[in-house]
């Protein structure tokens, strides 16, 4: 896949990238969190609050999906059929209709996790999966990645 057949969004993703390029050490394959075993190892001894929650499992998650997808392209295969079905769940089924104002059910508790924490994870995913597309020289995996990507942040901009 040529550069200029990467759609808009991966190509604005990667060109952010560059300008700052500390902003994908963040993400796999460079995940500087890979070592730890919870959340909470992160801030044992450290006074700060801890990491958002998840927009980490989101990055996590966007590392296991592109383990899986480069694995199966090293070997020549197509992606799996759950890696798109994952990716789909996470991208959510919108609804047809807005909901009457106020919402219906108990005051003071929303839905769980926000929506502005779902759409963050989605575009945290999109931007992994954008930098993972703009490192690849070409193929399945990286149109694979670019699709993934583009799913996800036109996911997130619905959320908001």
């Amino acid at each position: 896949m040529s550069w200029n057949e990467i759609s808009s969004t991966v190509r604005m993703l990667s060109l952010l990238g560059r300008i700052r390029p500390e902003m994908f050490d963040v993400f796999p394959p460079h995940s500087h969190r890979a070592h730890l075993v919870s959340r909470f190892d992160a801030v044992a001894l450290n006074p700060q609050p801890l990491p958002p929650r998840w927009m980490l499992a989101a990055s996590e998650l966007s590392g296991y999906i592109a383990e899986a997808v480069l694995e199966a392209d090293l070997r020549g295969e197509d992606q799996p059929g759950w890696v798109t079905e994952v990716v789909d769940d996470w991208c959510g089924t919108g609804w047809p209709r807005r909901l009457p104002i106020p919402l219906p059910g108990p005051r003071g508790e929303g839905p769980q996790p926000e929506p502005w924490d779902v759409a963050a994870a989605q575009i945290t995913g999109a931007v992994a999966f954008a930098s993972l597309a703009s490192r690849l020289a070409g193929g399945h995996a990286q149109a694979s990645f670019a699709k993934m990507a583009e799913s996800l942040a036109e996911a997130s901009s619905r959320e908001m």
